[in-house]
């Protein structure tokens, strides 16, 4: 199952990276209005909150008791699905909000691959016990295992990525 899952984010960035390979980089840098992201802000975003939740994982799974998922962290995982599905805008957490003025896709193509080749390595290595256990802790929905989180990865992913297709649009029509 955790196999499936990070074979489906990384289904989602390739086509994502191949929508937007061919594209002007200064279109690619354009914020989409005053105060907002461009698409390669956004992608820098993305690949930030990945570094960011695989470094959280690989401190935590060497902690020597974990805390157990419950309903409690299934019904919050749950509610952190719908709120990103729903259209809602959310400010960025602090730690993951600060995003590069410029940027080359290629870069960030380069950023991404090593941290979605970390990310392969800490699921491989996850001991089988810990896949029930609070591995990472997100800033609003709080503990998840790493069903969730990786859940949380998609989302955020699909949440993103909607975004970055309405400015494509708008760029290009």
């Amino acid at each position: 199952m955790l196999e499936s899952r990070y074979l489906k984010l990384e289904e989602s960035r390739n086509r994502l990276i191949g929508e937007l390979e061919g594209l002007d980089e200064e279109l690619l840098n354009r914020p989409a209005s005053a105060g907002k992201w461009s698409i390669n802000q956004t992608v820098a975003h993305l690949i930030q909150v990945e570094q960011l939740t695989n470094s959280y994982i690989q401190r935590k799974v060497q902690e020597e008791q974990l805390e157990s998922a419950s309903l409690a962290h299934s019904l919050r995982s749950l509610l952190l699905r719908v709120a990103l599905h729903s259209g809602m805008k959310f400010k960025a957490p602090a730690a993951v909000a600060k995003v590069p003025a410029y940027a080359s896709l290629n870069s960030l193509r380069i950023q991404w691959d090593a941290a979605r080749y970390q990310l392969e390595d800490t699921l491989t290595e996850l001991p089988r016990q810990q896949l029930d256990k609070c591995v990472f802790r997100h800033p609003y929905a709080g503990m998840l295992n790493i069903y969730q989180t990786l859940d949380f990865l998609q989302d955020h992913f699909t949440h993103h990525a909607r975004q970055i297709t309405r400015m494509r649009r708008q760029w290009l029509q």
